[in-house]
C-alpha cells in the first residue's frame, strides 16, 4: 500500500475555523431537512390528506433522490469544484422546500422532497472539502465536528418541527428550510474557499438514470406489496423491471471509462467494508426516527399511543439528536486510540440495546426517549468510524465520489428499511382504526437485527494499528 499526499499540503488556502463551522452548518442542514419532517409526518399526513404509505414517501422520496444526486454531484464536484456543487445542492434544498410549502397535494409534496433529495449531496461535499483542505493531524477532529453537526441538526429539527407546526402550520417547516438553506449558501460564499483538487472526467448520466429507475421501482414494489398482493402480476412485473434496471446499471458502470459509482471502490477493502457497514447502518439505525413519531401521535385509546402534539413529538426526539452529537464528538477523539473497528462495534451494541428496549416497551415517554437516545449515541459512534475509514481509503482526487459511494449505500438502505418497516406495520393489520401494536414491535426487532449485522460487519473494519495508513484503491 502506498501513501497518498494529503490534499491539504498544497491548497491555495487552508480551511479556517470559521470555514469549518460553516461546513458544519451544511452538514447540519442535511439532517435538519430530515429531522424537521419526521415529527411532523402525522400533521403532514392530515394536511395533504395522505395515507400511511403515501406519507412514508416523504421520507423515502428524499432518500431515493439522494441515491442518484450524491454520486452525480460528487463526480461533478471533482470536475468543476466541490464548493460550486455545494452551492448547487443548497439551491436544491431551497427550491424543493418552496414546492412543498406552496402545495396542498401529496404528489407535489413528494416531488418537492425529491428535489430536496438532490440537496443531500451537501453532506459528502462538506466532508470532501474538509478532506481537501485540512491537515492530516486535524482531520479526525474535523470529521467529528461534521458528524456532531449532523447530530445537532437532528436535535434542532426535532424541536423546531413541533414549534412551527403547532404554532404556525404544517408547511411552516418548509418555509424555514428554504430560509436556512439560503443563509448557509450565503455563508459558504463568504468564508469557504474552493478546493484545489480537480479531475477532468465525463459524467455518467446513463448510469444515474438506470440507478434511479431501478431503486424507484424496487421501493414502489415494496410499498405496494401489501395493497396489490405480493404475488400479483403488477408486483412481479415491477420487481422484474427493477432487477433489469439495476442489472443494466451494473453493465454500464463496468463499461464506461468514468462510472458514476466506481464498483471497484464498492468492494475494495477497507472501503468496501465501510460501504457494507454503511448499508446495514442505514437499513436499521434510522428506523427509530420514522417509527417513534407514529407511535407518539397515535391516540391513547389505541392502548399504546401517547396522543402527542407535534411539539411533544419533537421534544421526545431531542435526546436522539443530542446523543448523536455526543457520539460524534467523542468518536472523533477516540477513533485514533481504539480504531474504527472498536468504535463501530461499540455503536452497534448500543443500537441493538436501544431497539431491543423499544421492542419490549414503547408506550411511555420514558421508554421512547431512552431507547431512541441509546440508538442516537450509537449513530454518532458508527458514523464517525465509517467516515474515518472512507476519507483515508481513496486518493485525494476521488474524495467526493468516494464519500458519495458510501452515502449512496446508506441512502439506498434507508429507503429500503423505511418501506420494509412500514410494510411490516401495515401487514400486521388494524385493531380498530389503529395499526396493530405488534407491527411496531416487529419493526423494532427488525432494527435490532440490522444493528446486530452492523456489529458483525464492523469486525472487518481496520483496527487501531491501521489508522495511519491510507490505501490507494
Amino acid at each position: 500500500m502506498s501513501t497518498i499526499p494529503h490534499a491539504a499540503s498544497t491548497p491555495a488556502r487552508s480551511l479556517s475555523i470559521t470555514g469549518t463551522f460553516v461546513l458544519g452548518l451544511g452538514a447540519l442542514d442535511v439532517t435538519l431537512e430530515a429531522a424537521i419532517v419526521f415529527p411532523a409526518l402525522p400533521a403532514l399526513a392530515e394536511h395533504y390528506g395522505a395515507s400511511l404509505v403515501a406519507i412514508a414517501w416523504l421520507a423515502t422520496g428524499f432518500a431515493l433522490a439522494s441515491v442518484v444526486a450524491v454520486p452525480l454531484f460528487g463526480r461533478l464536484g471533482d470536475l468543476v469544484g466541490k464548493r460550486r456543487m455545494l452551492l448547487g445542492s443548497l439551491g436544491a434544498f431551497a427550491v424543493g422546500s418552496l414546492v412543498c410549502a406552496l402545495t396542498d397535494s401529496i404528489e407535489l409534496a413528494i416531488a418537492g422532497r425529491i428535489i430536496q433529495g438532490f440537496g443531500a449531496a451537501v453532506g459528502p461535499l462538506t466532508y470532501a472539502l474538509v478532506r481537501d483542505t485540512v491537515a492530516p493531524e486535524r482531520l479526525p477532529r474535523a470529521i467529528g465536528i461534521l458528524v456532531g453537526a449532523t447530530g445537532t441538526g437532528g436535535a434542532i429539527g426535532s424541536l423546531l418541527s413541533g414549534l412551527l407546526v403547532d404554532q404556525v402550520s404544517a408547511v411552516a417547516i418548509f418555509w424555514f428550510l428554504f430560509a436556512f438553506s439560503v443563509m448557509v449558501a450565503a455563508a459558504v460564499l463568504g468564508v469557504v474557499s474552493e478546493s484545489p483538487v480537480r479531475e477532468k472526467v465525463p459524467i455518467d448520466f446513463s448510469g444515474a438514470a438506470l440507478l434511479g429507475a431501478g431503486l424507484a421501482t424496487l421501493l414502489l414494489a415494496v410499498s405496494k406489496g401489501n395493497a396489490w398482493g405480493w404475488s400479483s402480476g403488477r408486483i412481479i412485473a415491477i420487481f422484474a423491471l427493477s432487477a433489469a434496471s439495476l442489472a443494466g446499471f451494473v453493465l454500464v458502470e463496468r463499461r464506461v471509462r468514468q462510472p458514476l459509482v466506481d464498483l471497484a471502490l464498492v468492494v475494495t477493502r477497507p472501503f468496501g467494508t465501510a460501504n457494507l457497514c454503511a448499508f446495514l447502518f442505514g437499513y436499521s439505525f434510522f428506523l427509530a426516527v420514522l417509527l417513534l413519531p407514529q407511535i407518539a401521535a397515535t391516540p391513547t385509546v389505541s392502548g399504546y399511543g401517547l396522543g402527542f402534539t407535534t411539539t411533544e413529538i419533537g421534544l421526545s426526539l431531542v435526546p436522539t439528536g443530542i446523543t448523536a452529537l455526543v457520539g460524534g464528538w467523542a468518536g472523533g477523539r477516540a477513533v485514533n486510540r481504539v480504531g474504527p473497528r472498536g468504535l463501530a462495534a461499540f455503536g452497534s451494541v448500543l443500537g441493538i440495546a436501544g431497539y431491543s428496549s423499544l421492542a419490549i416497551a414503547h408506550s411511555s415517554v420514558f421508554a421512547l426517549a431512552t431507547g431512541s437516545a441509546v440508538i442516537g449515541l450509537g449513530v454518532g459512534f458508527v458514523l464517525t468510524a465509517i467516515y474515518s475509514v472512507v476519507v483515508r481509503s481513496v486518493s485525494a482526487d476521488k474524495t467526493a465520489v468516494g464519500i458519495a459511494v458510501n452515502v449512496v449505500a446508506r441512502a439506498v438502505a434507508v429507503s429500503i428499511g423505511a418501506q420494509v418497516a412500514f410494510a411490516i406495520i401495515i401487514g400486521a393489520g388494524l385493531v380498530g382504526p389503529f395499526p396493530a401494536e405488534s407491527g411496531y414491535t416487529r419493526a423494532f426487532l427488525m432494527g435490532a437485527a440490522g444493528a446486530a449485522l452492523v456489529l458483525c460487519a464492523s469486525a472487518l473494519l481496520p483496527g487501531r494499528e491501521a489508522q495511519s495508513r491510507v490505501a490507494v484503491p
